[in-house]
Order: C-alpha cells, then structure tokens, then sequence
C-alpha cells in the first residue's frame, strides 16, 4: 500500500512538504523566503517524512506554479537551492548559529507573510485566492466582522465564501504562530485599506483575548455565515 502510495506524495503540494513549524524548518540561506512563498497557503504541522532530490523537488515547484504560486525565477532559484540542500536526499550541512533578527516593526512587513496568495496590494489571485482590498472594509462595517477578521487571521478558514461575487473554496491556515503584536499590526495593515469611519485599531491585548477562546476553522467559517455582507 505505501509503494502505491508514494507517486501521490510528488503531486501534493509544495506546502505539504513543508508542513512544519518556524521553529523546526532548517536554518540556512532562503529560509525566510520559503515561509512567504510557500507555508502562508498551508497549515503548519510536521516535519516532511520525505527527503527529495533536486529533481524531484524541482518538479514540485512546477506543479505549484502551476497551481498560482507567484515567484520570480530568481525568487523560484532561491526556494529550489534551499529544498534541495536542507530538504534533500543528503545530509544538510550544519547549521549555522541561530541570529535574532528583529520583530517586524510595521504592519506591511508582518503582511508579506500573506502576500505570496493575496498579492502584494491585496488584489488576490482569483479564482485561487480572493482580494482583500475592498472585501475587508465591507468585512469592517458588517455586526462582528471586526471579530471574524481578527478569527480568521488567528485561526483560518476551510469550506466555500463568496467574495466579491465570485466563489473560493479551499482552506486558509490560521496565522497564530505571530505574536499578538505582529497580528495586531498586520490587522490594521488590511484596515488602512480601507475602514469605517471611527474605525478602532485592533490592540495586542485584542488578540491575546481571542486567543483564549479557540475555534477551528470549520467555526470561523460559521461566523462569516452569520455576517450580513452586501
């Protein structure tokens, strides 16, 4: 069954073989990119069983491409070089002393982590990925949109919605591996897009409070039902 199996694996997304956390993804040059390219689209969970060769690897990407992912061939050299030396079928080298680097100071550099599927203006790339410009302040006038956007952010969403007239169906990860600062920065990034008037800015202790109250995404997407969007 497992060898039955296997040819599946190189269809999956690029995202499923990365399915780790920050804390885990391996050290090295590209790093950061392969987060905002690739794990933005897809949940954070374990360590790729599989250790691919360049090829192989090279061909996932292709087929992601395919799929929307939107990369330079530069940016696509870059995320190439480093899934096949950290990702690949031989030992990766060794890692280099961990460096702090600051925490994003502004709400556009939290946002990058988003862009790779909403574009870097909001714009979206449909019919894969909805616009953001625009369906946020209707999301902002709408009873408890202001709670469903900071949920949705915090927790994703999976299952159909309608924006702007057209149909999404696919699953959003949740972002709740940011801190409650980067969350509220990047909240206010997509509300300076356009909000109502007398708009409040979301506040780190606002997110620290909807972290004590989990959901899952099948419950965010129960809120947004409940919304009377135009």
């Amino acid at each position: 069954m497992k060898r039955a199996l296997l040819p599946l694996a190189l269809l999956l997304s690029l995202g499923t073989y990365l399915a780790l956390s920050q804390a885990t993804l391996p050290e090295g040059p590209g790093k950061e990119l392969v987060l905002a390219k690739c794990q933005t689209c897809h949940d954070i969970g374990f360590v790729a069983r599989e250790r691919l060769s360049r090829e192989r690897w090279d061909a996932v990407l292709s087929e992601m491409v395919m799929r929307g992912l939107q990369v330079t061939p530069e940016e696509r050299g870059r995320i190439l070089d480093y899934l096949a030396t950290y990702l690949g079928t031989e030992p990766p080298p060794a890692t280099p002393p961990a460096q702090e680097t600051p925490a994003p100071k502004t709400g556009a550099q939290v946002y990058a982590n988003c862009q790779g599927c909403h574009g870097p203006q909001g714009e979206g790339t449909p019919p894969t990925f909805p616009p953001l410009k625009g369906h946020v302040e209707k999301l902002l006038r709408a009873e408890g949109g202001r709670a469903y956007l900071l949920a949705v952010v915090l927790y994703g969403v999976q299952g159909v919605i309608q924006v702007e007239g057209q149909a999404y169906e696919g699953i959003m990860p949740g972002f709740a591996w940011l801190s409650d600062e980067e969350l509220a920065l990047v909240l206010n990034h997509l509300a300076a897009w356009g909000a109502p008037e007398g708009f409040r800015p979301y506040t780190p202790e606002e997110v620290q409070a909807a972290r004590a109250k989990p959901l899952t995404p099948d419950e965010v997407l129960k809120l947004r039902q409940g919304l009377k969007l135009p």
